[in-house]
């Protein structure tokens, strides 16, 4: 089962123009250009939180027209961008954003925009600006500890999030990062007091919970696991990992039924995750629906063509069904692919 963090999460906050406070930056525009840049700003917010991100970058663009030297709403948009995955838009509002006002925050997003197009360097050296801005902004520190994941640098993550954790005690994203970081060094008791603090300090937090559900099923504690997963599925219905990871746990207590309804729920939201297709193959496969399981197989394959296990998966099923050259086939290409258990099924079933 994998370990969920987030560091592919927005976790900026939208700045708000006067009705909250905020003041706007004057440049050439006049009073009333800026009483109505502010007015479509504070828009553009709101149908941002509508989950209507084309719209609202429509909306802030007019804002931008009106006041070019508006420097949050550049900011902003950047993070419209961001949220629509338009990362080199993004960046180019934040540049415009740091040519205003060169603080922390505008730093960080843009080594956030830059870790989401795998440019880890131009990410780092944002990250370090951000921090010369501002040595107590942790989620510079917590950034820095993602990029530090990204290249399995655990210990360095560690010492990032430790330090975001130190500048902002109830800093939930970082507890369940440096969980899912403790998980992967297999220090379980650590990852969960970790996951406990993410849920504690924010309870909406989905993904600590599924990850909670995770660490309770390594532990061999299934009534937790179906528990905390069950949680994470009550907060975000639209969670596909959390059914798929559900649905493992549900097959590993022969519960191949209540399984494959969850792989199916997980596939219903996202149709192209092939890890579902897998597992409810493998569940198809145990309650024997052989060709429901090669056809799961062949699609988890038509997702992910370099997806060795399902390949795996499918040659037994083949040689089930007496296909003894199709089960090669497959097995050898799961060698290709470097599954070495697919050695053994070579060695024993083929010529």
């Amino acid at each position: 089962m994998r370990v969920y963090c987030i560091s592919c999460m927005i976790i900026f906050n939208l700045t708000a123009g006067w009705l909250f406070g905020q003041p706007v930056q004057e440049g050439n525009a006049n009073k009333e250009d800026m009483v109505l840049a502010n007015k479509l700003y504070n828009q553009s917010i709101e149908i941002y939180n509508d989950k209507d991100y084309s719209s609202a970058i429509t909306t802030i663009s007019k804002a931008i027209a009106l006041n070019p030297s508006f420097g949050n709403a550049y900011y902003n948009r950047g993070c419209y961008h961001l949220k629509m995955n338009n990362y080199n838009n993004a960046i180019a509002d934040f540049d415009e954003a740091i040519q205003q006002q060169p603080v922390a925050l505008y730093y960080t997003a843009r080594g956030y925009a830059y870790m989401m197009k795998k440019e880890l360097q131009p990410a780092l050296d944002n990250l370090m600006m951000a921090l010369q801005k501002d040595r107590d902004y942790a989620k510079a520190y917590y950034y820095r500890a993602c990029l530090n994941i990204e290249q399995e640098r655990y210990q360095q993550a560690l010492a990032d999030l430790d330090l975001a954790i130190q500048k902002k005690p109830d800093f939930a994203e970082a507890y369940n990062e440096r969980g899912s970081v403790h998980m992967e060094l297999k220090e379980l008791d650590a990852a969960k007091s970790d996951f406990t603090k993410a849920v504690t300090f924010d309870p909406t937090m989905a993904v600590a919970y599924t990850n909670l559900g995770i660490l309770h099923f390594k532990m061999n504690e299934t009534e937790q696991a179906l528990e905390y997963l069950t949680a994470a599925l009550k907060i975000n219905p639209d969670n596909y990992e959390a059914y798929n990871q559900r649905g493992e746990v549900k097959y590993n207590t022969k519960d191949f039924k209540g399984a494959i309804s969850d792989f199916e729920k997980a596939l219903s939201i996202n149709p192209k995750y092939y890890f579902a297709f897998n597992n409810r193959g493998l569940a198809k496969y145990m309650t024997g629906d052989l060709t429901g399981a090669i056809n799961d197989f062949t699609e988890a394959i038509g997702q992910n063509a370099n997806y060795g296990e399902a390949f795996i998966n499918r040659g037994i099923v083949k040689e089930m069904q007496r296909d003894e050259d199709g089960a090669c086939r497959d097995w050898n290409k799961a060698m290709e692919l470097g599954v070495t258990v697919a050695q053994k099924y070579v060695n024993n079933q083929c010529k």
